[in-house]
């Protein structure tokens, strides 16, 4: 098992694909992150929350638009009522697939006021992602979502410091649990993943985008792509089920 954990890492890492884009703030090549972009990524993130990356991405931007691109996103967002944010639902585009995703952005914003004076910076900036991770989880953003906004952070050179977590979403508990144990790791049990990542690598951010690749091209919930996938020669799942999936021998 050890030798089959270590050759899973590696081959993540050597198809690592490089660092996911973050939007705006992924782009700024050493220039000081201005306040309206942090607010924004800031808000694309939370939006993630229990949703397609792709669809929160794009569905945060147009939510900004829509409140006019302000940079003092939060105050604009704080500035209504509890009952007029919860209102503008449907008026706002559905901004996220669940109602409770969207209305729980006017508590945070009211936060971020309170606490940031509205500017999202402040919640990382000179801190080292622990502290930016218990800020966070502070603010509610949730426990996966904050540990993506922190990895999100070191991919941008927003934070350094020591390693972070990968986000524990259905693709990385599925591909774990896959190669690893031959089931997938339940959505109710994501600190499984989050330690069993740790002991896979000393920096288990670095592990993140790979895992999701994989889960996102080969190792979908069904019909799952083994033969075309890197991890299958170590993967516990391809060793127990290929044979039944190929009509054949699993060996390599």
């Amino acid at each position: 098992m050890g030798n089959d954990l270590d050759r899973i890492a590696a081959l993540l890492l050597e198809n690592g694909g490089g660092k996911a884009d973050w939007g705006d703030i992924s782009h700024l090549k050493g220039v000081g992150c201005p306040k309206g972009v942090a607010n924004r990524f800031l808000l694309c993130c939370l939006l993630d929350w229990q949703s397609d990356a792709d669809v929160a991405w794009r569905k945060g931007e147009e939510l900004a638009m829509k409140l006019g691109d302000p940079d003092d996103i939060w105050t604009t967002i704080s500035s209504f009522s509890k009952d007029q944010w919860d209102s503008r639902y449907e008026e706002l585009g559905r901004p996220h697939r669940f109602h409770r995703g969207y209305r729980r952005l006017w508590a945070i914003a009211n936060d971020i006021c309170v606490r940031y004076d509205g500017d999202a910076r402040r919640i990382w900036a000179g801190k080292s992602p622990f502290e930016a991770l218990i800020h966070l989880w502070a603010l509610g953003a949730g426990d996966q979502i904050s540990r993506m906004i922190v990895g999100a952070l070191r991919d941008s050179d927003q934070i350094k410091g020591d390693s972070g977590d990968v986000k524990a979403d259905l693709h990385i508990c599925r591909v774990l649990g896959r190669a690893v144990y031959g089931e997938e790791i339940k959505a109710s049990e994501a600190t499984k993943a989050i330690q069993l990542a740790r002991t896979l690598s000393a920096d288990p951010w670095s592990l993140d985008l790979p895992l999701w690749n994989v889960g996102k091209s080969y190792c979908r919930p069904t019909n799952p792509s083994c033969e075309s996938c890197y991890l299958r020669p170590h993967c516990d799942y391809h060793h127990r089920h290929g044979a039944e999936r190929t009509g054949g021998s699993s060996a390599i």
